[in-house]
């Protein structure tokens, strides 16, 4: 029996909502299944040697999660953290609808903010692109690369397939190395007053939506 009813409840109704039998199912999916976690960290203070350590000393993905707890004068608890893959959410304009978001399952791209410079002499230069920020969960799924180029260009106009994703220097973020030189793409225009915003850091997509998109309120 858990020690907490109520979080047993949480996680029962979820595995119910997604078509697991109980919670016993919905874990073993999560530990054995083919995109299972191979470690999770639950951290209250995540320091950057720490996640340092945990991305090069391990040979699996490790999904950090950062939880602060609080308790006020009555003794309620309360719990912040970011939730998981809070970034493939469509990054919504307040006031604005939502756009249907992606499944999950379907994502195999990662679309980088850029500024010109580094644009012109790493994206095209180079072939690859580094120190991104990735979800480890996310490393086997990224297939492809595209270049969301800021203001004043405001919009998606390059992208690439993935080579290779490797560790970026003794660091906890990543350098993806790309086949080929990168193609053409759009533009896909970030859209005045639109239903995304600018993408501020890395987020993912699936390339049938980026091949389809006209503007940038289609691709997340």
């Amino acid at each position: 029996m858990t020690a907490s009813p109520l979080a047993f409840d949480v996680c029962n109704n979820y595995a119910a909502a997604h078509g697991f039998e109980n919670v016993d199912v919905l874990l073993e999916r999560i530990i054995y299944g083919e995109d299972r976690f191979n470690a999770l960290v639950i951290i209250d203070e995540l320091t950057e040697e720490l996640e340092k350590v945990l991305i090069s000393r391990f040979q699996f993905p490790v999904e950090i999660l950062t939880l602060e707890r609080y308790r006020d004068e009555n003794g309620k608890r309360f719990y912040r953290f970011e939730p998981f893959l809070s970034d493939v959410t469509t990054p919504v304009v307040e006031g604005k609808p939502g756009l249907t978001p992606i499944d999950p399952s379907e994502l195999d791209t990662i679309v980088v903010p850029a500024r010109e410079d580094g644009f012109q002499e790493v994206f095209l230069a180079e072939d690859r692109w580094y120190s991104i920020r990735i979800h480890s969960s996310m490393l086997p799924k990224i297939r492809f690369i595209a270049a969301y180029r800021v203001a004043p260009e405001s919009a998606i106009t390059h992208f690439a397939p993935v080579a290779s994703i490797e560790q970026w220097k003794d660091t906890s973020k990543y350098v993806v190395n790309f086949t080929r030189p990168a193609d053409r793409l759009g533009p896909l225009r970030l859209v005045h007053d639109g239903q995304v915003k600018a993408p501020q850091g890395p987020r993912y997509t699936s390339k049938a939506r980026l091949i389809e998109a006209k503007s940038l309120d289609d691709v997340f």
